[in-house]
């Protein structure tokens, strides 16, 4: 290996660390507005985000001797086990605070145990004097690839979860696709899913330039994530969200009980408030703000639309999307994020998404 490489590895191994703690320090002091009002509903998960990139300076060692045997073994283990580890932190903290699915610290606790021995270990002998590890390779490799297939599982066991939780609450609970950051989340997915495919990559090969341009990438992918991260994804009030957490089984039991004449009286009550009332039109219309306006449960109301229409979501937005076709017709003149606007959308971007789900 040349000279140099063990230089320029060191480098990489710098500016990773630099961007996590640039990204701690912002996602800990920095909140837009109105998240700044309540840190606790816009920016679930904060104090875990700001942990995990903390966490990133056990790789001083590597950074100031990167042609160590033992710092080489330390950044390797960074980069398969823990970094996945940790992308199950940002995901379940961020996504089962928002959903309010309280075993996730339990699940975190217990599938970290293994990790955070592992990783105390080999910072322990990065940092204590000689070269313990040489001569270890098989060793190495096997603690390596057990923990990282272990991660890996936990890893993608969240982003499941996640993607039923999206789509369940696209179809149940908003009519606006941007209160469920299913476009944010969507791209953080995809940011996780390449790193996870970049750390397997050069826990493989095991070449320390491949492991330095891995670092680089990976860096440019938590830039991404702040940047995409500063503005909360989350235009709800609090004791909204509160109101709508997933009753998938209440509300199927409400919806064998409901008598037939009891669900028509819901039916046109639910048509007189979102059609005749024009709630369609609330950008941010909830399935909890028609069953306060109609006078009836919550879960009989979303039994109900389910029936009745395949879910809150696409109920709320064929009207609004046959709202937006109207107003052009009449309208010639008018842009699409202004009919957009007129018809009930957040947003341009919030019409093209339902747009292209061809409800």
């Amino acid at each position: 290996m040349s000279p140099s490489v063990p230089y320029l590895c060191g480098v990489a191994a710098a500016m990773f660390l630099a961007v996590c703690l640039m990204a701690a320090a912002v996602r800990w002091f920095h909140m837009c507005r109105p998240g700044d009002r309540n840190p606790r509903f816009y920016y679930p998960g904060r104090p875990y985000v700001t942990a995990v990139f903390l966490n990133a300076l056990v790789l001083i060692p590597y950074v100031l001797h990167p042609e160590s045997a033992d710092a080489w073994y330390l950044v390797r283990l960074y980069f398969l086990p823990v970094v996945f580890f940790h992308y199950t932190i940002l995901l379940s903290s961020y996504f089962g605070s928002m959903m309010q699915w309280k075993r996730w610290r339990i699940s975190i606790l217990l599938a970290g145990l293994p990790v955070a021995l592992a990783l105390t270990a080999a910072f322990v002998l990065a940092v204590w004097p000689g070269e313990q590890l040489a001569g270890s390779s098989a060793v190495i490799d096997y603690i390596l690839y057990a923990t990282g297939l272990f991660t890996t599982g936990a890893c993608t066991y969240s982003m499941i979860l996640i993607i039923r939780w999206a789509r369940r609450s696209d179809e149940d609970d908003f009519s606006n696709p941007e209160d469920f950051p299913v476009v944010a989340t969507r791209r953080w997915l995809w940011l996780v899913c390449s790193s996870m495919a970049l750390c397997w990559t050069a826990a493989i090969v095991n070449r320390p330039g491949l492991m330095a341009l891995v670092q680089l990438l990976i860096a440019a992918g938590i830039v991404i994530f702040l940047i995409t991260a500063l503005h909360p994804h989350r235009n709800q009030p609090e004791e909204t969200a509160q109101a709508t957490a997933p009753k998938t089984q209440e509300k199927q039991s409400y919806q064998r009980a409901i008598p037939l004449k009891k669900r028509k009286e819901i039916l046109a009550a639910i048509r007189t408030v979102v059609e005749e009332q024009g709630a369609f039109l609330d950008p941010h219309l909830t399935l909890q703000d028609v069953a306060d306006r109609s006078g009836y449960n919550r879960s009989y109301v979303a039994a109900v639309i389910k029936t009745e229409f395949g879910g809150f979501f696409n109920y709320v937005n064929r009207l609004r999307l046959a709202r937006v076709d109207a107003y052009l017709k009449e309208n010639p003149a008018a842009t699409v994020q202004e009919a957009a606007e007129e018809s009930g959308f957040a947003s341009r971007r919030a019409y093209y998404a339902v747009r292209s789900k061809a409800i």
